[in-house]
């Protein structure tokens, strides 16, 4: 039972099923399960249950202890079945008496005494010896015992299949309902539908799905029929926007992952007219120094994401729809003999040295096998950043943990690691500009930096700023059912604004500013409002994003970019600013250019969280779906933030066809990236086993 009632939790807590893949994650994260962000709700109905199954279990110890028939040892519905007559009463005695010895071998002779007391007549037809009478026996016992298999198969193995076919036509919720996964993880694995690979095609020398992923700006070399593995030669069309840059001073890059940052936090991106009330009436915003740079820079108001952070750097450094599955990702592992191409690569090309930094650990699903395999030739976790803290600081021992709260479980606060990137900027700008004094190469640096205290449960940071004065974001969660967890989000955000702020602040004043190119982006959401975080979908994958390109924008100053983009568009987007290496970029990502301007509302882009759902933006519209049944809902991302309108049945078959053909198309690129990790070959022509 507990198995059963585990799984009927992570349905209603998680809305996921319980599988051996499930069981296999949690062995092996099983170090960060204790900081896993699940929230009160979900514990109580976690002890609910717990209380629930003793009850249940006591109450049947006690009826099984006072009466016998509930000894479910003894039960057997197969017995339910009509025996043959002939299997009645057979009573066998043994007579040991009697014995003979031939040879050294003993007989005993043993006397049958039968008793058919449910029919004479099949008495006397064995008493006489009739062969007729042994053959029909026989026949029915031989049927009886093919009923009785017949009746197992049925039981177990027909109706559990029915089911499961029955599963793959209904709604996900409705299959939930219907199929204990638990008691049926041999027939999942067996006839439950996935994700369905489907091999790509060309016509006549072109290839018409290749052009449903990979935009016209780019030129590009393929080098397979059926595969995106591709060498980037060049972009071309018009500009939304220009970066001016000198191939003799190349600038340095510097991306800005930050953690669980929704696009509903920045006022300026919702805009004044807050469609969907994100603001409630207010002028307030809970990032007011995004908010700042954003408008000095180019601003990207509909960017999505893929959820958790480990699948949404896929597509940020990789330009991947990431690896679809919900327990585990493409960087499990570490994946140190994969190879891979995208942003890291491409600056290691063109000579920048390549760092990532964090104040988080990066044990958890294999980071740190992976980001140093993949193109990171210096990497700064937790423990580095604690180092040089203690070093630099004054970080004292007991600091991290104790009253001054300066760090938590996932890491050092953000503070900390902003302040410590910030001195390793300035520092490699001031040997930069003394190497170009003296005729030398410059040597860039490309850094990715993530940040951490914004991690859930949002219960945490330093003491100072729980002391200092703070805006009051009452007017945005007064009323709500979670009130106290969206306070304590909106705190920690403003927390790692205030040092994204400060950080930025210090970079403009020491001129690193002017000599680097800034990326601002959410890794992914958040949805504290809810009981459920992931149920808020948009929350969830619709993040901020900024490029800061202090005096090399001109006009361009200012730009806000509202056509839907993905984390993935960084690669080709980056690579057309900075330019690419001498001989191109090898990569095999779905990105865009977003320097290059496209028709408004005709680009797609695909945002999937395994935990939920599967979708497809386009424009100001998203449509949500699952990896085979033929459900389907669209919203409006503006209008209708909570997701309670579905525009689908207003629209003519046409249309729906149209979208129906989006929806299959995300669901092929999804297969087709999950495909190569599993044969490793991302970066190959064909997979060959």
């Amino acid at each position: 039972m507990a198995p059963y009632f585990a799984d009927l939790v992570l349905v209603v807590c998680q809305h996921m099923r319980f599988s051996f893949g499930l069981w296999t994650t949690l062995l092996r994260e099983r170090d960060h399960l204790k900081a896993a962000p699940i929230s009160t709700q979900e514990v109580y109905a976690a002890y609910g249950t717990a209380g629930f199954l003793i009850t249940i279990s006591a109450v049947f110890a006690l009826v099984r202890a006072l009466s016998s028939w509930a000894d479910l040892s003894v039960w057997n519905p197969t017995k339910l079945l009509r025996v043959p007559v002939f299997c009645f009463n057979v009573n066998v005695s043994v007579n040991r008496s009697a014995e003979v010895i031939t040879e050294g071998v003993k007989y005993e002779a043993v006397s049958l005494e039968e008793e058919y007391t449910d029919s004479i007549t099949a008495l006397d037809t064995i008493e006489a010896g009739s062969s007729s009478g042994d053959g029909n026996m026989h026949r029915r016992l031989k049927y009886h015992r093919i009923l009785q298999a017949s009746s197992v198969l049925v039981g177990l193995v027909i109706l559990p299949s029915m089911v499961i076919v029955l599963s793959s036509v209904c709604s996900p919720l409705v299959a939930y309902a219907a199929l204990n996964a638990t008691l049926n993880e041999l027939f999942i694995h067996a006839f439950q539908p996935s994700l369905k690979y489907v091999e790509p095609t060309n016509v006549d020398g072109k290839h018409p799905w290749i052009d449903k992923y990979i935009d016209t700006s780019e030129i590009y070399e393929l080098f397979g029929n059926k595969t995106l593995y591709r060498r980037t030669l060049g972009f071309e069309g018009d500009l939304t926007f220009n970066v001016s840059v000198d191939p003799a001073n190349p600038p340095n890059v510097l991306i800005i992952g930050v953690e669980s940052f929704r696009f509903r936090d920045s006022r300026y991106l919702v805009g004044e007219e807050d469609p969907s009330d994100l603001f409630r009436g207010t002028n307030m915003t809970i990032t007011p120094n995004f908010d700042k740079w954003a408008r000095r820079g180019v601003a990207l108001r509909n960017v999505w994401s893929s959820y958790p952070t480990s699948r949404s750097l896929e597509s940020m450094l990789f330009a991947q729809v990431p690896y679809q599955s919900n327990v585990k990702t493409g960087i499990t592992g570490g994946r140190n003999a994969t190879k891979l191409s995208g942003v890291p690569q491409l600056f290691d090309e063109k000579g920048y040295d390549t760092y990532f930094t964090t104040g988080a650990s990066i044990a958890l699903d294999d980071w740190s096998v992976f980001l140093p395999s993949h193109g990171f030739k210096t990497v700064w976790d937790v423990d580095v950043i604690y180092a040089l803290a203690k070093k630099t600081l004054g970080l004292r021992r007991g600091d991290r943990y104790g009253a001054a709260h300066r760090g938590f479980y996932w890491g050092l606060h953000d503070d900390i690691s902003f302040k410590l990137v910030g001195d390793l900027l300035v520092k490699k700008n001031r040997e930069q500009r003394e190497r170009l004094a003296r005729g030398e190469p410059k040597k860039p640096l490309f850094l990715t930096h993530y940040t951490i205290s914004s991690h859930g449960p949002f219960t945490s940071w330093p003491r100072w700023f729980e002391v200092a004065d703070k805006p009051d974001f009452t007017q945005l969660y007064k009323g709500e059912k979670h009130a106290d967890r969206i306070e304590n989000y909106m705190k920690v955000r403003y927390f790692t604004d205030v040092e994204l702020g400060k950080f930025m602040d210090r970079m403009e004043m020491e001129g690193v500013l002017n000599d680097t190119i800034v990326v601002i982006m959410g890794d992914h959401g958040q949805g504290p409002e809810s009981d459920f975080g992931n149920s808020l979908e948009e929350s969830m994958t619709r993040v901020p994003a900024a490029i800061i390109a202090e005096g090399r924008l001109g006009d361009d100053v200012g730009t806000v970019i509202d056509d839907a983009a993905e984390h993935y568009d960084l690669l080709n987007t980056l690579a057309d600013i900075t330019g690419l290496p001498e001989e191109g970029l090898q990569q095999n990502g779905v990105g865009r250019s977003l320097k290059r301007k496209i028709p408004y509302g005709e680009r797609v882009v695909y945002s999937n969280d395994p935990l939920r759902k599967m979708a497809v933006v386009r424009g100001h519209q998203r449509l949500r779906y699952d990896e085979v049944s033929e459900v389907m809902m669209l919203h409006d991302t503006e209008t209708d933030y909570y997701m309670t309108t579905d525009l689908l049945p207003g629209l003519t078959s046409e249309e729906r066809a149209e979208w129906r053909t989006l929806r299959d198309d995300g669901r092929h690129i999804a297969a087709y990236y999950k495909k190569r990790w599993d044969e490793n070959c991302l970066l190959a022509v064909d997979c060959i086993p």
